[in-house]
């Protein structure tokens, strides 16, 4: 292979003689990605030195590993390589495994190749070279100035062996040396001015085809968490104050990707608080006026601050005004006092979260609240609690499971056996064995059943709670006094026996729950099968089940009916409070004609609803911004809100599964990504009341899906 065989801009800049050639390597799980800000600050600052510009040429590889790609980067990275001087690679825990099986079989073809790793997964984890005894130095921390050095090294010395006394020299590594001892030098400090480190975005570090042909653009404009939280690695292990990179600096390197980025693109700032620094504002407004004037739109994602305060929600508005940004992250991981103070985690407050969700639904912007389930001293009453917590502020919570990261407080072994911490090495979501670690599934006050049904309970939430029934259950649980999540606790048995009768619903949570206990017995062809294309691979289970129950309207309507009587019937048991039904039935109806969203995604047809429902409970679901407007008027309980909802072609453009990962994510609102027109008019009969005066009668529900064969392990429904 040459370098004609390779991505434009990653060929070799062979054709100066006498260079040594250094290649930077950076593994991959997003796909369509082809820039790496890690190896263009390695290269940047290596060749800032002119004695190592001169001696040096550099490549970048970034490649996909899931799959059969890995084995496709492997030979173009092996096909590239040409008596290297050294390659270094980034690693982070999801692709751990695959940089050091590419990095053994460099060493074997190479055996005087140095092999470098550093990154947040290998830092201080002097471990790898046991596992790894093909690398040759471990960088700890920042890694620009050290690596510089080290080419510096690398070329005085051809031969590794006669290294030892310069490497012993050079401080924030470890290396293996010659008599086979793996030797750690003092602490390197942290880089004080950032301005000092070469820009890889205003010279010819990437070229403007790198950065237009990749998908998403990462991007820092400071370093350093001053949060010490003991589940993350960003403030656990560095709690560092704020070092921010010269204001003309980000400005320009900002034009220069706006400029030339393809229209899209996904720009990641990854600073870990934006919107901690006053200043942030003034970068939102600066992106803002870069699209404007290069008439481009780049999705802005970011780490929020956490602790924050209105400055993030004017940079908020400010993006999402210009239509630049989603959903707003409000990280509050848990709700529960002691669970957060075992974390070492000055959380947002809980009234202060509330102020929040009221400021961004006065400006109609969308938010969703990150929730760890796995947490020691977390229980799973408490952590229904907090789920509940977010709900009822109007967010939509999203729940992961806890990682368990190298260089955090949670990974030391007293803190394990303390809290009897026990992991398994899972996907993160069944079937993603492109993303495994280390997870938590018990702890002293979370058994591992505890733990398997607390990661059930994530698809009747994402299915019902923000997909198919959230209006509805909005109203049931403002009226019954029953909490939401215990609703759709009630939701789980309901799907396990399959929906309203359907055998592939039944299978499918069969199959999710088993793939938790059993990884290896996932079926990936027979669950890819099933959800169609476009597929992404993430929570296949919940992207099938979507899919099954909102494709066909009278399906969606059937499912829906069924869940309601469900529901109902259960509460009235109770003796809970109900709604009229027949009102009930009308929020139901605006929840069928949202769900016409995923249906475009999956025909690409457009829809047209018209409805009507009580202006008391619209304006209730207004006031928990699950249906878009201001502030609820003042009702008279005698009135309907007639609701004309059109889903034209143009939504189609969003493939369904983007679409429904965006809602599993919180960043999708169905009832909001539609074109809703409302008028109000009067009725004689027909208000919201506290008391049922309503009992369950037989009631005439959609036919069921036709009858199939129940899904057997192995074949496709």
């Amino acid at each position: 292979m040459t370098s004609a065989d390779l991505p434009a801009g990653l060929g070799p800049p062979s054709a100066v003689a006498g260079r040594r050639h250094v290649h930077l390597v950076e593994m991959t799980v997003m796909p369509g990605v082809r820039y790496s800000i890690v190896l263009g600050y390695l290269q940047a600052a290596a060749e800032a030195a002119p004695d190592l510009a001169a001696a040096c040429s550099f490549t970048k590889h970034v490649h996909m590993q899931g799959g059969d790609a890995f084995e496709a980067a492997c030979a173009k990275v092996l096909g590239a390589l040409e008596d290297p001087l050294a390659v270094a690679f980034t690693v982070y825990f999801w692709n751990r495994p695959s940089t050091l099986e590419l990095a053994r079989r460099i060493k074997e073809r190479w055996p005087r190749c140095r092999i470098v790793i550093g990154g947040n997964d290998v830092t201080h984890q002097q471990v790898v070279f046991t596992e790894a005894p093909w690398v040759d130095v471990l960088v700890h921390g920042e890694g620009e100035l050290r690596f510089r050095d080290l080419l510096r090294v690398f070329l005085r010395h051809e031969e590794p062996a006669t290294a030892d006394a310069e490497l012993a020299a050079l401080p924030g590594i470890s290396y293996l040396s010659a008599d086979g001892e793996v030797v750690t030098t003092p602490e390197a400090p942290r880089i004080a001015d950032l301005g000092a480190l070469p820009s890889p975005l205003l010279g010819n570090t990437w070229t403007d085809e790198d950065i237009a042909r990749s998908r998403m653009l990462v991007y820092e404009t400071n370093r350093g968490c001053p949060y010490s939280c003991a589940f993350c690695y960003w403030g656990g292990a560095t709690n560092s104050k704020i070092r921010q990179f010269p204001m003309d600096r980000i400005e320009a390197e900002l034009e220069r990707i706006v400029r030339v980025a393809a229209d899209g693109t996904q720009l990641f700032i990854a600073d870990a608080n934006f919107g901690i620094v006053a200043r942030d504002v003034d970068i939102a407004r600066h992106i803002v006026e870069l699209c404007r004037r290069h008439n481009k739109r780049l999705l802005v994602m970011t780490n929020w601050a956490k602790n924050t305060n209105g400055r993030v929600v004017e940079i908020a508005g400010i993006l999402y005004r210009a239509g630049l940004t989603g959903a707003i992250t409000l990280s509050a991981q848990s709700f529960d006092a002691e669970v957060l103070q075992i974390a070492n985690r000055r959380n947002i407050r809980v009234d202060n979260y509330r102020r929040m969700q009221t400021q961004f639904r006065a400006q109609n912007i969308p938010t969703y609240t990150d929730l760890i389930w796995g947490l020691p001293g977390e229980s799973r009453a408490t952590h229904l609690a907090g789920i509940e917590e977010a709900i009822a502020s109007g967010g939509s919570p999203v729940i992961y499971p806890l990682l368990l990261l190298n260089n955090t407080d949670y990974t030391h072994d007293r803190f394990r056996d303390d809290h009897g911490l026990r992991t398994g090495y899972l996907p993160c979501d069944p079937g993603n064995t492109d993303l495994m670690a280390d997870v938590v599934i018990e702890h002293s006050r979370m058994t591992f059943e505890d733990w398997l049904s607390g990661m059930a309970f994530r698809i009747p939430l994402t299915l019902f709670h923000k997909c198919l029934l959230r209006s509805t259950l909005r109203v049931l649980a403002e009226v019954s006094g029953v909490r939401t999540v215990d609703l759709v606790e009630l939701l789980g048995p309901f799907l396990r026996e399959g929906g309203g009768d359907d055998p592939l619903i039944a299978f499918l949570m069969a199959d999710y729950a088993r793939a938790w206990r059993e990884p290896a017995a996932f079926n990936r062809d027979l669950l890819y099968g099933y959800v169609g294309r476009p597929v992404i691979h993430e929570e296949v289970h919940y992207q099938a089940m979507l899919r099954r129950m909102v494709g066909d309207e009278g399906r969606a309507a059937h499912y829906a009916r069924a869940a309601v009587d469900f529901l109902y019937e259960a509460l009235t048991s109770g003796g809970h409070p109900l709604p009229d039904r027949a009102d009930l039935d009308l929020v139901t109806d605006l929840d069928l004609a949202a769900a016409a969203v995923f249906r475009a995604g999956i025909h690409g047809t457009a829809e047209h609803h018209e409805l009507a429902l009580p202006e008391a409970l619209f304006d209730l679901l207004r006031r928990y911004g699950d249906v878009p407007g201001g502030a609820p008027a003042a009702v008279s309980g005698d009135h309907l809100v007639r609701v004309r909802i059109e889903v034209p072609e143009s939504r189609t453009r969003y493939p369904f599964s983007a679409y429904a990962l965006s809602v599993w994510h919180g960043s999708g609102r169905p009832l909001h990504d539609v074109d809703m027109r409302l008028d109000v008019h009067t009725r004689r009969t027909g208000r919201l009341s506290r008391r049922s005066r309503y009992h369950p009668q037989p009631r005439k529900t959609p036919a069921a899906p036709a009858a199939e064969p129940t899904p057997r392990e192995g074949s496709l429904p």
